[in-house]
């Protein structure tokens, strides 16, 4: 058994002064067969060539989810908006900072940055924590696959995702939406928005969500396995200024406190079978039938502040477009999570794991099988029994279970 302890901090300026953009005028598209079928819905997107387009004339791989999609599915966070695209998955291994997003087989690294290009309103971020978060006024996102590097550089090698979010609109409104679940689950969201002059608008959009989780922990009687509890708030104002300029201006904070990961891998590893260790035979278990049971003696946690300013231009000129961006983006991570999924006497020589496994082999609690608590020279005198192939049947029929 160890504990793991892990802290990140990610700040990150970026200046970017993007070249002007010839327009093009795209065509309509003629339904040469049947005129009397109904017509086809246009998407119109950003996307790699950095100008508006129809989706059908665009030379790549493009999964478009418009605002009928988004709100027919009721998507609200990152999980969502992968789960409605082919060939896309979401990896959260370890920790809320810890998404990797796997597109056609192209995965991201543990804390690292991400192996696609994320750009939120025009806006390039390459923390991974950036995309994990919750959405609460999107319009529209798209996901680009294959490599994407020439337009937004590093990082993009498997691809792109773009996610647009609404814009002020010319009248004061706004939206609020609460729901309720199994396991205390709880979410809520609200956007509020409104114009400041002829020429301005602002907007606030917050979010919010916990849960007590599905999994507990046996040992300690609590559901601190995948609970979960943050918030998020963001603030927009939208200014034009002359005939054909636009300054775009957003500020995120948000906060994350929540369980980080608790291993529960009690699979098969190669030679565990053959190591003379009592009930080894047990773990050559299928992972569709395997029981979830956790019994970590300590309260992992993870918790997350992050912090985003971005101010955005936009020039309109007659042979195309200018846009220049700046970003400052915070984020802090920690995360404190007990146990490994096979630790095998790398962390005997620590006092605390040491101490640790000390209390919890004396209180002569049980774990689920096949988990077995050795404590000390026990383990050693096991495997060193097998070696020597004179192993005798376990004296110790009465050892106390351990944990991971």
């Amino acid at each position: 058994m160890h504990r793991n302890r892990f802290s990140a901090v990610s700040r990150s300026i970026a200046i970017v002064i993007a070249t002007a953009v010839a327009s093009s005028v795209t065509g309509q598209a003629a339904l040469a067969q049947d005129t009397s079928a109904a017509p086809v819905e246009e998407i119109v997107i950003t996307t790699a060539r950095q100008r508006e387009e129809a989706l059908q004339d665009v030379p790549a791989t493009i999964t478009a989810l418009t605002s009928s999609t988004l709100e027919a599915a009721s998507v609200e966070r990152a999980g969502d908006i992968v789960r409605l695209t082919p060939g896309v998955s979401l990896v959260q291994s370890a920790e809320v900072a810890d998404s990797q997003v796997n597109i056609r087989g192209i995965n991201g690294a543990r804390d690292a940055e991400n192996s696609f290009a994320l750009i939120i309103d025009g806006i390039l971020l390459t923390n991974p924590a950036a995309f994990n978060r919750e959405y609460a006024d999107l319009k529209q996102v798209e996901i680009v696959k294959g490599p994407q590097g020439a337009i937004y550089g590093r990082n993009a090698a498997a691809g792109a995702i773009i996610v647009t979010t609404t814009t002020p609109g010319p009248d004061f409104g706004g939206d609020v939406r609460v729901s309720y679940g199994e396991d205390a689950t709880y979410t809520g969201q609200f956007v509020l928005g409104g114009p400041m002059t002829n020429r301005s608008g602002w907007k606030v959009t917050g979010d919010y969500r916990s849960t007590d989780g599905f999994y507990g922990n046996d040992f300690l009687g609590a559901k601190n396995v995948d609970d979960f509890e943050g918030w998020n708030v963001n603030g927009r104002v939208i200014f034009e200024v002359g005939d054909a300029g636009k300054l775009d201006i957003k500020a995120h904070y948000g906060k994350v406190d929540a369980a980080s990961i608790s291993f529960n891998a009690n699979f098969l590893v190669p030679g565990l079978v053959f190591s003379g260790l009592p009930n080894a035979e047990l773990f050559d278990e299928d992972v569709n039938n395997h029981n979830f049971d956790f019994a970590n003696n300590i309260d992992p946690f993870n918790k997350q502040e992050s912090a985003d300013l971005s101010v955005k231009w936009d020039q309109d000129l007659s042979f195309g477009k200018l846009t220049a961006w700046a970003l400052y983006s915070d984020i802090q991570n920690a995360l404190g999570s007990d146990g490994t999924s096979a630790s095998y006497g790398f962390f005997n020589n620590d006092a605390f794991c040491q101490a640790s496994a000390a209390n919890l082999f004396n209180s002569g609690y049980a774990l689920p099988a096949p988990q077995i608590l050795f404590f000390g020279a026990e383990i050693t005198h096991v495997i060193a029994r097998r070696r020597s192939k004179h192993i005798e049947p376990a004296e110790n029929a009465e050892l106390a279970h351990q944990k991971d």
